[in-house]
């Protein structure tokens, strides 16, 4: 006569300690993880901050030529200065650049690293016309997304700066950061020449 049948499924007859030890090695290897991830955000702060680049986009605005305000000039993005790019990673991002409420130009920029030495990028090809009146300063305002496959709507940005171009086509690097740095922090270096 043949003996009782076990119907039960192969892992409910593992005996409870194996099973156990599977749940305490991953939960082990999650805590780690989540450990060497504080780890990391807790030394960036320690890192060389990257503001002595800020200093030569002042010295280079100052050379621009003294001429009559007012008038059309050609912005330049000259350079992106990552001081933290919102992730663990590399992020993508995307910027717009507005003069005094009026769009002056969108760009994308993949892959942005805030770890020094990959944290300056030339973008090619980001110059604009941009008409300023006599006498005025231009608002320039800089807003960004951090872009993931997550989001389909884009929103409110998750960044944001604003700088002013003077009359005599100076611009101070403008400073575009999240509510909280750790989420995006970047420095965007502009030229103005003004069109003959």
């Amino acid at each position: 006569m043949p003996g009782p049948s076990n119907d039960k499924p192969w892992y409910q007859t593992l005996p409870a300690k194996a099973g156990a030890v599977v749940v305490f090695l991953v939960a082990l290897t999650t805590l780690l993880g989540n450990l060497l991830e504080l780890e990391e955000k807790r030394r960036k702060p320690a890192d060389p901050p990257v503001a002595a680049a800020a200093p030569v986009a002042p010295a280079a605005a100052t050379q621009a030529p003294a001429v009559e305000s007012g008038g059309r000039w050609q912005l330049q993005l000259e350079r992106i200065v990552v001081r933290g790019d919102g992730s663990v990673g590399t992020t993508d991002w995307r910027f717009s650049v507005e003069a005094d409420g009026q769009p002056l130009m969108v760009l994308q920029q993949d892959d942005l690293d805030d770890v020094p030495g990959r944290n300056v990028v030339l973008p090619d090809g980001t110059g604009t016309a941009l008409d300023v009146g006599p006498g005025r300063d231009a608002v320039v305002t800089v807003k960004a997304w951090r872009l993931s496959r997550l989001r389909l709507v884009a929103g409110e940005p998750d960044a944001s700066g604003e700088g002013r171009l003077s009359p005599d086509g100076r611009i101070a690097p403008i400073a575009v950061q999240a509510l909280d740095a750790r989420d995006g922090d970047f420095s965007l270096h502009f030229s103005a020449t003004r069109e003959p």
